[in-house]
């Protein structure tokens, strides 16, 4: 048991992962970012706010952790909690420069 749980650990997307859901948590804090509710809202209509919230917070960090996981290709803990903070960021900010830009046009 001692052995699985060193590998789950040790394994580079679990590490990417948990460096996403750091992110995620921050990002909580932002009214600009949605994450994935509205398009959870519409899957799933009416379900609670903590549903969509719960769904959320997992979903997220695991999209995030796969394209980082692939596109930057971590190699130690270091790079793969980088990776995974630098996907959320930037997809945050990607998004609120795209809003910012919505609303000066209209």
């Amino acid at each position: 048991m001692l052995d699985f749980l060193t590998n789950v650990v040790s394994n580079h997307f679990v590490q990417t992962w948990l460096g996403s859901i750091c992110v995620h948590l921050l990002s909580l804090y932002s009214d600009d970012f949605k994450g994935t509710k509205p398009f959870l809202q519409k899957m799933f209509p009416d379900k609670s706010s903590t549903f969509y919230f719960r769904v959320d917070f997992f979903i997220l960090p695991l999209i995030g952790s796969f394209l980082a996981y692939i596109v930057l290709d971590p190699i130690s803990l270091k790079t793969c909690v980088f990776a995974g903070l630098s996907w959320s960021g930037t997809i945050m900010a990607l998004l609120k420069k795209e809003k910012k830009n919505n609303s000066l046009k209209g």
